[in-house]
């Protein structure tokens, strides 16, 4: 058990309404029909960052471009419950009624490129899009794309045992390596929407996932090739990446490699990096992670180790904080995210 009181207490002083809401709500368990949090829900949608999303808007309900990236609705609906907004608003409610109305979504982009491909293909592409968003909100396990899903992840995560290493569901290229046809195994979005729902879950099944999921990471923990994945001949040449997940983020990190990470030449691998050891406890391996960035939290030095690119696109990523005009706004949203990966994991 580690004990967090002073950096929750310099949150809830100094930090946007986003991460005080979400302190109080999945740290100090406050729940969400008390009345200071409904006016912080209310202040939430104030902010100059949730506005913006929202003037993204369709009439209709939409929100955003596409179903799948930059200004689509997995990115808005995910910056808006990331932000602290319930699913239960207005505003969500309405984005996902135009999601699920046939009436309204086929006036929108319900595709994105190269998600036809992977649906073909067997890997999730557009129907894993659709589930994803959906999970988050809590929408009925019952929804075909939903129940589709579900049981196609199921299938892909249960498949593993029948391999001992990546060359028996993958093959080596001349430029790059791609998944055999037909093969399953478990990608983030299977991972994730599994996590995400529950009717799939029995005790046998899920003993029977964590043993898939440690399985799958003994098999990848040391392997550091992309695989990709070969489009359908009707598709087209070429290839098109599927939803991988990172089982290296499952290795146990020391202080230095941490180091190593918020120093990388690609900018946005400590933000990505620190959102993807964000996991339930059926799929960590180990808790060494999280005690060192405890312990960096509870010491007060990450600040001056993060360099300023880095800095930047973690505010790209999962800024919170509107405006970054001082340096606790700045402390604010980095020490949230870093407290958020571990609190549960160590306190919980």
């Amino acid at each position: 058990m580690y004990s967090f009181d002073k950096q929750i207490d310099f949150l809830l002083k100094n930090a946007c309404p986003s991460i005080r809401y979400l302190v109080k709500r999945d740290m100090l368990k406050i729940p969400v029909n008390e009345p200071e949090m409904s006016k912080l829900q209310e202040e939430i949608l104030l902010q100059s960052n949730a506005r913006k999303i929202l003037s993204h808007q369709h009439e209709d309900g939409w929100l955003g471009e596409g179903i799948h990236g930059i200004e689509s609705m997995d990115c808005h609906i995910g910056g808006l419950l990331g932000l602290g907004v319930e699913p239960d608003s207005l505003c969500i409610h309405k984005a996902i009624k135009a999601l699920t109305d046939p009436q309204i979504n086929k006036n929108h982009r319900m595709i994105f490129l190269g998600g036809e491909a992977l649906d073909a293909g067997g890997r999730g592409g557009n129907h894993a899009i659709i589930a994803q968003i959906l999970s988050w909100v809590g929408f009925s396990e019952d929804y075909p794309i939903m129940a589709e899903q579900i049981e196609f992840a199921q299938k892909n995560l249960f498949a593993v045992f029948d391999y001992s290493s990546p060359d028996d569901f993958s093959v080596k290229m001349k430029n790059y390596r791609c998944y055999k046809p037909n093969a399953l195994f478990p990608g983030d979005n299977h991972i994730r929407l599994l996590n995400a729902t529950k009717r799939w879950r029995t005790s046998d099944k899920e003993k029977k996932a964590r043993d898939a999921v440690k399985h799958c990471y003994e098999m990848m923990k040391d392997f550091s090739e992309y695989i990709t994945f070969r489009k359908p001949k009707e598709y087209g040449n070429g290839v098109v990446g599927p939803f991988n997940f990172n089982w290296q983020a499952l290795n146990p990190f020391s202080k230095e490699d941490i180091r190593g990470i918020m120093e990388s030449s690609y900018n946005y691998q400590f933000a990505f990096w620190l959102r993807g050891i964000n996991l339930p406890e059926w799929i960590r391996q180990s808790t060494d992670t999280y005690e060192v960035l405890a312990q960096m939290i509870t010491e007060d030095e990450y600040m001056e180790m993060i360099p300023k690119p880095a800095l930047k696109a973690m505010r790209a990523v999962s800024g919170r904080e509107p405006c970054w005009r001082n340096k606790n706004s700045v402390k604010c949203d980095v020490m949230f995210e870093m407290l958020n990966a571990c609190y549960s994991v160590l306190n919980d």
